[in-house]
């Protein structure tokens, strides 16, 4: 269905040609001299793509354009125009067409930008596929995304606690909601808590719950998060952030599965399956002594790491299929295009703040550029900056040195490099650097 393309040209010798140059490049094609073929043909079959000329003679091209948008809504149009009648393709794309070619052009251009066009096309049909199928929401089809979600799947099934770390922006969130979908509790609720959002003085009321009259304030009783994700799933994120005192009342819970509301003298049955998240590492919040040893043990059953987005590069494309759809359709404007190296560039980038900062690049790109082509330069100057700059640990050897100092020079300014990358999280440079942290900590000091 993909290579199926209408071609609309009343011109005979550039209809053969057109023809003939995507016949023998795979596509499929109707070639039809004027608009009444064309919808004749709309009747009869399905199109992926109408390649149209703006100027026919029995029908005029933003006509020919509506009639394509009311019978076959999934088909892209691409204008032919000539000089005289640029500003009608321009106006035809604000009224939803993809792109158009001046006459005369390169047959190369046209096949350019059908498979530009196409490639999109597949993308966005397997972001729906992955968000519509088993993913819950996690785009992409990376080894290191599929990795984490076949473990992810496998535990769902148990009701074992699980501890998921990565980085702020990873998608944490979605992980818990595709944990909770995969396990025999998705008929229950899913009762989500920011740890860190909630101030200290409050968060024991909240999520304990309290009875009326419990302290100045309380007119009414409040059922607190524990107890409503009886028969459910509990999602503490940013559980590095509570307090020890909040770590022993939690550790009771999770030991006994019973609640005391604040002002009540008599407990109620909390059984809910707990899935924790922190951007931090818990081993490491635990050595400094923020993390109690048993608390730490309690959600330490099945850890998780979430990759971060420059593990997972080749899902950018992915990413960005999915975000222009969905923010193009939220702000009812065309959706911005990249254009190949623009993809490449994003690709190059490290992304710090992940697949939030991916998405809110797109969502601003969107507003601002909707319905336009954005090429490397049309991105902010750190994602261009990190692509020029791509070739530094290329570039760091030194010469100068014997062979067995330039390694060690070497493997320092690797280390720090990933170091660097990772946010000076050790056991996650380490994890990647495949030695242990405490070798990691002897590479720093020697």
């Amino acid at each position: 269905m993909d290579n199926h393309i209408l071609l609309v040209e009343d011109e005979q010798v550039h209809r053969e040609m057109v023809s003939e140059v995507l016949s023998d490049k795979g596509y499929a094609v109707f070639a039809a001299e004027t608009g009444q073929e064309a919808a004749e043909a709309l009747s009869n079959q399905e199109f992926t793509v109408a390649v149209v000329d703006i100027r026919l003679p029995d029908i005029d091209g933003l006509a020919l354009l509506d009639l394509i948008q009311t019978r076959q809504p999934l088909c892209t149009v691409l204008l032919m125009t000539g000089q005289a009648t640029i500003e009608a393709a321009v106006e035809a794309m604000r009224r939803g067409a993809y792109d158009y070619l001046a006459k005369p052009f390169r047959m190369e251009l046209l096949l350019l930008k059908l498979d530009r066009l196409l490639h999109f096309r597949r993308l966005e049909r397997e972001n729906r596929q992955l968000r519509d199928g088993a993913s819950g929401g996690m785009i992409g089809r990376s080894a290191a995304l599929r990795h984490f979600l076949k473990t992810a799947e496998y535990v769902a099934s148990t009701p074992a606690t699980v501890l998921i770390q990565g980085e702020s922006g990873t998608g944490k969130e979605l992980a818990a909601d595709f944990i909770h979908d995969h396990s025999p509790r998705r008929h229950g609720a899913l009762v989500k808590v920011n740890c860190g959002a909630i101030p200290e003085n409050l968060l024991e009321a909240e999520l304990f719950g309290y009875e009326k009259g419990a302290f100045t304030g309380a007119e009414r009783t409040h059922r607190g998060y524990l107890e409503q994700a009886h028969g459910g799933t509990l999602f503490l994120d940013e559980i590095g952030e509570i307090s020890q005192g909040m770590q022993v009342k939690l550790l009771r819970v999770l030991q006994d599965r019973r609640v005391r509301r604040l002002g009540n003298e008599s407990s109620i049955q909390a059984d809910f399956r707990l899935i924790a998240a922190t951007h931090q590492s818990l081993e490491e919040l635990r050595e400094k002594g923020a993390i109690r040893e048993d608390f730490f043990y309690r959600l330490n059953v099945i850890p998780l790491l979430l990759p971060p987005l420059r593990q997972r590069r080749e899902d950018i494309p992915l990413l960005l299929a999915h975000f222009v759809s969905r923010f193009a359709a939220e702000y009812d404007r065309p959706p911005v295009r990249f254009t190949p190296e623009a993809v490449e560039a994003l690709q190059g980038y490290s992304f710090p703040g992940n697949i939030r900062e991916l998405e809110n690049l797109v969502e601003r790109l969107q507003i601002l550029s909707g319905g336009e082509e954005l090429s490397p330069a049309r991105l902010p100057p750190e994602i261009r900056r990190s692509t020029e700059s791509g070739s530094d640990v290329i570039h760091c050897f030194r010469t100068e040195l014997p062979l067995r100092e330039a390694l060690r020079d070497f493997e320092e300014r690797f280390i720090h490099r990933v170091l660097e990358e990772e946010g000076g999280n050790r056991t996650a440079a380490a994890r990647r650097l495949g030695i242990s942290r405490k070798g990691l900590w002897e590479k720093l000091s020697g």
